[in-house]
């Protein structure tokens, strides 16, 4: 096996396990979904904690954070990340324990055409007339959903442009995915603390064995992927990786249609269409644009 073929191998896995996470979470609805939110954040705390003592990479952790500390630009910028990546997860959590699994899909599809827009607007990157179309056509299907349905599609938006902010926020920083990941949790960790201690009226004892244990692996589930996803990318190029990660929203919104029982409206089946046209031309521009870089 090739090393591209095994970063392929560990991106289709990591991506998988995303997918499924709407599994995970849905058995955890009896849960308030601050509260799970909440756990999460304490146990990927502790999980990562628990992975870098173990790891043989203390000097890059402690060079990483001495340059965080350092760089103030750098740190205020992955504060900030961590604060949307916050936003992100409580949004799914919320969504897939409320009937809104169908909707987060959609808020995935549209991922990596709002993080193109972004860079667009903010970082004034030109487009390729396919990517220039396939955003338009992107935007057209949003305005299509909230004629159809008759209100905006909140969850997919702000599932969508929370993540495509807090990748062009993870631009400007320079860490590396597991002292990233510890740093976001630990900028979290005091707000849900207070919101368990002073706010929240459920208790561990108050959950089922299952979810107390559901619970407790949140930090595992949360850490594998995007570990795999990392490793992924020292392997295989990105534009490589890029072209499977609509595995997550498909399976996403199969699990919610067949697993869940939530229905598709018209109008949310019309947007999709939009969608998924977007991606379409989307996915052939980069195809060519890869095609012209080989010439």
């Amino acid at each position: 096996m090739t090393k591209t073929h095994k970063g392929l191998l560990l991106g289709v896995s990591a991506y998988l396990l995303w997918a499924f996470l709407s599994l995970y979470w849905k058995l955890l609805a009896g849960v308030n979904a601050y509260s799970t939110f909440s756990y999460r954040i304490i146990w990927t705390l502790l999980t990562m904690a628990a992975y870098m003592v173990i790891s043989k990479n203390h000097q890059r952790y402690r060079h990483e954070f001495r340059e965080l500390w350092l760089d103030k630009q750098q740190f205020y910028r992955a504060v900030a990340a961590a604060f949307l990546i916050a936003i992100n997860w409580l949004t799914y959590i919320y969504a897939i324990a409320n009937g809104h699994a169908t909707e987060s899909s959609l808020g995935y599809y549209m991922m990596p055409l709002v993080s193109v827009l972004l860079a667009l607007v903010i970082l004034k990157e030109s487009l390729t007339p396919a990517t220039s179309l396939a955003v338009l056509i992107a935007v057209a299907g949003v305005g299509v959903l909230v004629w159809q349905t008759g209100h905006l599609p909140w969850i997919a938006l702000l599932l969508a442009f929370t993540f495509g902010f807090y990748g062009l926020l993870k631009k400007g920083t320079r860490l590396s995915s597991d002292v990233a990941m510890f740093f976001e949790a630990g900028i979290i960790l005091p707000f849900v603390l207070v919101y368990l201690i002073f706010f929240s009226h459920e208790r561990l004892v108050d959950y089922s064995l299952l979810e107390n244990i559901l619970l407790a692996l949140s930090g595992i589930v949360t850490a594998i992927p995007l570990l795999l996803y990392a490793e992924s990318l020292k392997r295989a190029p990105l534009n490589v990786i890029g072209f499977i990660q609509y595995l997550n929203p498909t399976i996403q919104l199969l699990i919610a249609l067949t697993i869940f029982k939530e229905s598709l409206s018209q109008g949310q089946f019309y947007g999709l269409m939009f969608i998924w046209l977007a991606i379409g031309l989307f996915v052939i521009g980069q195809i060519l644009l890869l095609k012209r870089q080989k010439t």
